[in-house]
Parts: structure tokens; sequence; C-alpha cells
């Protein structure tokens, strides 16, 4: 097979959750550039026209569909509409998540806690539940899981709490998945990114220039993250290249957890 067979997801069905906007966003435009069609979601369904335009305008076909990953019948539901429409799923990514709260923890409520914990874990284990279930049927799929170097480390002059605890579990839940879904020919894998430059950084670090300049000194190459990197790397992880590649969680953050 040549590397132009291996590297290729050209007309390949892709499902994004949290594609409206930031990471969720850059993710289908990079699948729908590399020639897939793609499914985006969120919870609020009249954000997503901006990134389905994009979509368009690379001349490939889109699915838009409003879907909380925190609950069961609407992920059933999106992935029947999925099937619906294109008759097949081949990639899945797992972006939608609450965010960090940045609140001590012992200031956090018990609702605030569950409900990160429920969004991050259960939503991206209900996702990949049911498309992983579509996949079998084919005995071949792609499940590209969000996670952060937040699962990793406790991140400096920050709050972290129930996202890390929440994305360190999606470390482990890419494992679990990859596991019990390899003799189906399901590859899940996951991307740990360090701080890039969405719009919650640049809002926080433009608040804050001294706070910036002190996350900097923590990376190696003294730079965020290039969102459009991240994004070919997950059109990479969709391809045939990573076919024996399953359960590996890949650390993207400008040496940041080096030190």
């Amino acid at each position: 097979m040549s590397f132009d067979d291996l590297i290729s997801i050209r007309e390949k069905v892709a499902i994004v959750t949290g594609g409206s906007r930031g990471l969720g966003s850059a993710f289908a435009k990079a699948l729908a550039e590399a020639g897939a069609k793609v499914v985006i979601t969120c919870r609020h369904g009249s954000e997503l026209g901006e990134t389905a335009k994009a979509v368009r305008d690379a001349g490939r076909d889109v699915l838009e569909i409003e879907s909380d990953i925190s609950v069961e019948s609407q992920v059933k539901d999106m992935v029947r509409k999925a099937e619906s429409r294109f008759g097949k799923i081949d990639i899945l990514v797992n972006n939608a998540a609450a965010g960090l709260m940045n609140i001590p923890l012992e200031s956090n409520t018990i609702d605030e806690w569950s409900r990160t914990i429920h969004t991050n874990i259960n939503g991206t284990y209900l996702c990949s539940r049911e498309v992983a279930r579509s996949m079998m049927k084919y005995k071949k799929g792609k499940i590209i899981n969000i996670a952060s170097i937040s699962g990793f480390v406790v991140n400096k002059y920050f709050h972290g709490g129930s996202y890390n605890v929440s994305k360190s579990a999606i470390v482990m839940l890419t494992k679990a998945c990859a596991v019990e879904w390899a003799p189906y020919n399901i590859n899940v894998n996951a991307v740990a990114p360090g701080y890039y430059n969405t719009d919650p950084n640049r809002e926080v670090f433009e608040k804050d220039p001294d706070l910036k300049e002190k996350i900097l000194d923590m990376i190696p190459v003294r730079r965020l993250g290039n969102i459009d990197e991240l994004a070919a790397l997950v059109v990479c992880l969709s391809s045939d290249i990573t076919n024996y590649m399953t359960g590996s969680t890949i650390v993207i953050d400008g040496g940041y957890t080096l030190w």
C-alpha cells in the first residue's frame, strides 16, 4: 500500500462532537479538507453554522446535529441520524467536554463536580459505545479521544480538580476501549494537548499577561500550540497509518510535561 493510500481518509465518514468552535471546529475542517464527510454536533445546533459552511466550502458533505453527549438518548439519536444520512461511521472524534472551572476544590459543589465528571467521562463513553456498535458491523473504525496534559499533571497556577480527574479517566478509558474493540479492528487512541492558541486561553492570557509569561517559561519551545498542527495529528490518527496503534495517548504540549 502506498503512502497516499495509507494517509487517505477520502470518502470516510467522521463524527466530531463539540464541533461548533475551537478545537472541534478545527478538527471538522481538517477532516473535510482531507476528504471526509463530516457530522458535527454540539448542544446548541444553531452554533454549528460556521463550521458547516467551512466543511461545505471544502467540497464535502456535512450533517449538523444538536446533541448533548451526556444524554444517552441524544447520543443514540446522533448515531442513528449519522448512519441514516451516510450509511456508516468510520471515525469518531470525542472532542466535546466540560471545561476547567478553575475553582479551589474546597469550593466545588457536588453538582459542579458531578457535571464535569458526567459530561467528560460518561459522555465520552456513551459516544464511543454507540459509535463502536456501528463500527462493529463493518469491523473497522477509528476513535480519537481528546484527553489533556491535565490528565497527567496538575497545571501550575490553576485549580484543576474534576477536570484533571476526568481527563485522567479518558486516558484509561482509551486503553479499556482499545482492548475491548481490537477484535473488531477498531483503533482507539487519544491526544493530550497542552496549551494551545484557543479562544479561552487567549482570553485568560489577555487578562493576565504575566500568567502567559509564566506558562511560556514552562514550555520548552516557548510558544502556544498551533491548532492546525493538532488538527493534522487528528487526521493522521484517523487514517490507516495508525492501524497498528491502539490504546495510546499522544502528549503534544511543546515539552510542558518534560519538567
